[in-house]
């Protein structure tokens, strides 16, 4: 099938798990409402997704649809996307209360779900990356991944190595860091951690906008440069970015930051 192919193709082209994941969420979408894969069509479905999504939920949609018409060797089809205006603030990003408020209860009430927060804030790296983690990474402290062709190296900081020993001590070498409640060969994937994130943070009276774990990547960013007096260059290179310019973001302030600059400076 074309569809198979064109999956295949993606995935020899190396592109992440993530990236092939929504691609096929895009095709998945327009197949399940058309036939008959046309211009015609792919300018309906936006119109369509428009009415129900975000400008940059449909711009990954449409992505997807345009990489499919030039796989197909058809790039007449392809629809332009849509503009994402630029945020120059940083949002949906956890403060240092609601961070503090979330680990407390976890602590009290889910052991395992304070050291997966613990460990996404206190490295920066991707959920996906953390649900590679073993057991044998905490010895050398540092975890080795691979992915579209790059090496991904994530240190570990030492107290928090040292600080969740006794936690994962009946875990062998190879065991997955955080498998599911019911069997523990089983890794939790990314889908269900934001989910588990959501339900127990909606328990501890936590904004839901701040319960996925890409959120606290976000966190251990802004901290981070915070510590190191706004070092770009290292916290790119802990958060594995290959461009510094993308760390930048994070040297931004969040919304009500700019607000409360604007409101407690304007004297004139």
């Amino acid at each position: 099938m074309i569809y198979d192919d064109f999956i295949d193709y993606l995935e020899e082209r190396e592109l992440s798990k993530n990236t092939v994941e929504c691609y096929k969420q895009g095709l998945k979408q327009f197949f399940e409402r058309y036939s008959e894969f046309n211009k015609h069509n792919l300018i309906q479905f936006k119109k369509e997704l428009l009415g129900k999504f975000s400008p940059k939920t449909v711009s990954i949609r449409i992505t997807a649809l345009n990489e499919y018409a030039k796989f197909l060797g058809k790039p007449e089809m392809r629809c332009s996307r849509i503009r994402v205006q630029k945020k120059f603030y940083l949002e949906n990003v956890p403060n240092d209360e609601e961070y503090k408020i979330l680990i407390d209860f976890l602590k009290e009430h889910n052991e395992k779900f304070y050291w997966l927060v613990r460990f996404l804030a206190g490295t920066g790296c991707r959920v996906s990356e953390l649900v590679q983690f073993k057991k044998g990474d905490l010895k050398k402290g540092v975890v080795k991944l691979h992915s579209k062709g790059k090496e991904r190296v994530i240190m570990i900081p030492r107290n928090l190595i040292e600080a969740s020993k006794g936690f994962f001590s009946n875990k062998s070498e190879n065991e997955s860091l955080f498998t599911t409640p019911r069997f523990k060969e089983k890794t939790l994937t990314p889908r269900s951690i934001n989910w588990y994130l959501k339900y127990f943070g909606k328990m501890a009276g936590v904004r839901k906008e701040v319960l996925h774990a890409h959120a606290f990547r976000h966190f251990f960013a802004i901290k981070m440069l915070k510590a190191t007096n706004n070092d770009i260059s290292l916290v790119s290179n802990y958060l594995g970015h290959s461009n510094i310019a993308t760390t930048a973001i994070y040297t931004m302030r969040t919304f009500e930051e700019q607000e409360n600059q604007l409101s407690n400076n304007m004297t004139w």
